[in-house]
């Protein structure tokens, strides 16, 4: 009989949290889910104001699910006023576009392909057609990473950023791994964004754990890099924040390593 190859998953609670425990089920795997981030909303009385006025933007780009949640929580039971349906609305990833669909009177957004901040904004600069006069708003964290507004500002875009959430260790995240770390055969760490490997890097360094003595996987280039930042090896990173990536590189990490050999070579050549 196969033993369970346990795979702890540094991710926050979510509606997808039990699609990806089904699923890595259904392969063989025991996900153990160990929320890393707390959140704090603030500024949602200035995030209400300017959704009151979709003529003043091109559009409204949702980075995470957080976003959108923040958005909710700013128009307080209101509804979203219907000019953002005429504009041109962008989010990362599938989880964020039907939580943005499922919440907000169906509003669609483009770019739910795209799976971090790099692939949206390139895939907003090659398909936009507007004249970029007004500003595209972008609700975000306080450890939002520059690399979307750089790309956009780069080529033209106007950008009204808008600090809507903090973003913090979860207070319950040494509790959580001291129970998480007595499962038997763990064999992976996963990790969703660079603030969870921040967060998760500091436990393992008061415990004395070394990091590397389990298989690292990203899910997504920053969170590689800001393992690599570290010094640690990556043992596989999936394209994208999917149960379905996850699972392809767990089962297939040489794939995803000659994905990142191509990656390097192409950006060598660029």
């Amino acid at each position: 009989m196969n033993r369970q190859r346990t795979v702890i998953i540094f991710k926050s609670e979510s509606e997808s949290t039990d699609v990806y425990a089904a699923e890595l089920k259904h392969h063989f795997f025991h996900p153990i889910f160990v929320p890393t981030l707390s959140f704090g909303f603030k500024n949602l009385e200035k995030l209400c104001a300017k959704l009151q006025h979709p003529d003043d933007y091109e559009g409204i780009i949702f980075t995470s699910p957080r976003c959108v949640e923040a958005v909710c929580k700013a128009l307080d039971k209101q509804e979203l006023p219907g000019g953002w349906k005429m504009l041109r609305n962008y989010a990362v990833g599938e989880v964020t576009h039907n939580m943005v669909h499922d919440h907000l009177q169906q509003l669609f957004t483009h770019g739910k392909q795209t799976g971090n901040a790099r692939a949206l904004a390139e895939f907003i600069i090659e398909a936009f057609e507007g004249d970029k006069d007004k500003p595209l708003l972008i609700p975000c964290s306080n450890l939002a990473q520059d690399t979307l507004t750089v790309m956009l500002k780069e080529d033209g875009f106007r950008i009204d950023a808008c600090e809507v959430y903090e973003t913090k260790c979860s207070p319950d995240l040494s509790e959580k791994m001291d129970e998480a770390l007595k499962a038997e055969n763990i064999e992976f760490l996963a990790f969703f964004s660079p603030s969870g490997v921040n967060c998760a890097s500091e436990y393992f360094k008061a415990k004395n754990i070394p990091m590397d003595k389990y298989r690292l996987v990203a899910i997504g280039p920053s969170t590689r890099r800001a393992l690599e930042n570290k010094g640690l090896k990556v043992y596989c990173t999936a394209e994208r924040p999917t149960v379905e990536h996850l699972i392809k590189v767990l089962i297939n990490p040489q794939e995803s390593r000659e994905n990142l050999l191509k990656e390097s070579q192409h950006s060598l050549q660029e």
